[in-house]
C-alpha cells in the first residue's frame, strides 16, 4: 500500500507518517518549500527503508504537480495540511478562505493520482458549542471561529466534489489529541510546565466536557479508517474517555507535582464559545480500534518529554 500525507511536518502528520511506515506503506511525504520542521521526517528516513519515504516540497495551491511533474500513484490520500490552525490565525478570514480551496486541489490530485479513498482533517470546531453528544451525521454544525467555519465548508464542497469525482471520502473530525510533539501553546502543556516550573496554572472553571485522545493512538485511528472501506462521510476520532475537564487537569497535577495549587477559576469562562466535548464514536469502534494509552500513561510520556 501506498500513501500520500500532506501535512506531513505537523503534529498528527509525522505521526500518521510513522503509523504508516511501521505497517509496511510507502509513504509520499508532502511538506513546504524550505520547511523548518523537516528533521522529524529525515529521522523516519534513517529509521526506515529510505526508499519507503519520499518527501517532495509543494505548496498548498501546487497539489496537480503531485501527478503532472512528480507521477505519483497511490492508494490512500489524507490531507492534514492546513495554514492557521492557531492562534490569531484562526479567526483570519482570508488564511482560513484559502484553506477551503486547497482542500479541493487535493482531492483533484487524490483522484488524479489514482486514489481509493481521500481522508480529510476535520475538527470538533465545527460543531461550535455542542449541549450533549455531538452525533456522527446527526449533530448539527454551529462553528463559532472561522477556523471552524472553513473546516466545515471544506467538508461540504469536498463531499459533494468525491462524488463528481468518484472517489471514496473520509472526514474524520478529531478532537483533542496531545503527546510528544504537540504545540507549546495546548492546555496539557501549560498545566504540566506550570507544574513543573513550581506556578500555579491559572485555568477556567474547567467544568465544560472534555476529551483527550493520545497522539500515537489518534495516528493509528486515521490509519484504520482510512482502510476500512466502509468508513466514510463525518466520523469521530477521539477517545473513550470523556470526562469534565477539572478531572483532567487534576489527574494532570497528581502526577506531575501532587499537592500543588490549581487555579481553577483565575479565568472567565465564555458559555457562547466554551467547547463541550462528548461525542459519539461509532465509526471508530467499528473499525476495530482501541486506544492504548490512557491518559494516565499518556501524561507520564509527557512528563517525560518536559525533562529531556
Amino acid at each position: 500500500m501506498k500513501a500520500i500525507v500532506t501535512g506531513a511536518t505537523g503534529f498528527i502528520g509525522l505521526a500518521l507518517c510513522r503509523e504508516l511506515l511501521q505497517r509496511g506503506y510507502e509513504v509520499v511525504a508532502v511538506v513546504r518549500p524550505d520547511s523548518r520542521k523537516k528533521a522529524g521526517l529525515l529521522q523516519l528516513q534513517k529509521d526506515f527503508p529510505e526508499e519507503s519515504l519520499q518527501i517532495i516540497e509543494l505548496h498548498l495551491k501546487e497539489m496537480e504537480a503531485l501527478y503532472t511533474k512528480h507521477h505519483i500513484r497511490a492508494d490512500l490520500f489524507f490531507h492534514l495540511a492546513w495554514d492557521g490552525p492557531s492562534g490569531a490565525a484562526r479567526e483570519d478570514f482570508d488564511i482560513q478562505y484559502g484553506n477551503i480551496r486547497y482542500a479541493a486541489e487535493a482531492l483533484k490530485a487524490a483522484k488524479d493520482c489514482g486514489c481509493i479513498k481521500f481522508i480529510g482533517a476535520g475538527s470538533q470546531a465545527e460543531y461550535g458549542v455542542v449541549d450533549g453528544i455531538a452525533y456522527e451525521g446527526r449533530t448539527l454544525p454551529s462553528p463559532f471561529l472561522m477556523y471552524g467555519a472553513a473546516k466545515l465548508a471544506a467538508y461540504r464542497m469536498c463531499a459533494l466534489l468525491a462524488e463528481q469525482l468518484k472517489i471514496r471520502f473520509l472526514w474524520p473530525r478529531i478532537y483533542s489529541v496531545y503527546g510528544a510533539g504537540e504545540n507549546p501553546g495546548t492546555l496539557v502543556n501549560y498545566v504540566l510546565s506550570s507544574l513543573k516550573s513550581g506556578e500555579m496554572p491559572e485555568l477556567s472553571p474547567c467544568e465544560n466536557w472534555w476529551n483527550f485522545l493520545y497522539i500515537s493512538d489518534c495516528a493509528r485511528a486515521l490509519r484504520m479508517l482510512g482502510e476500512k472501506e466502509t468508513a466514510e462521510g463525518v466520523c469521530h476520532v477521539a477517545s473513550w474517555d470523556t470526562r469534565k475537564l477539572k478531572e483532567f487537569v487534576v489527574q494532570m497535577r497528581d502526577i506531575a507535582a501532587p499537592g500543588a495549587e490549581l487555579g481553577f477559576g483565575c479565568r472567565p469562562a465564555d458559555p457562547k464559545r466554551t467547547f463541550q466535548l462528548q461525542p459519539e464514536i461509532g465509526k471508530l469502534k467499528e473499525s476495530g480500534l482501541r486506544p492504548e494509552i490512557s491518559f494516565q500513561e499518556g501524561i507520564r510520556l509527557k512528563m517525560k518529554e518536559l525533562r529531556s
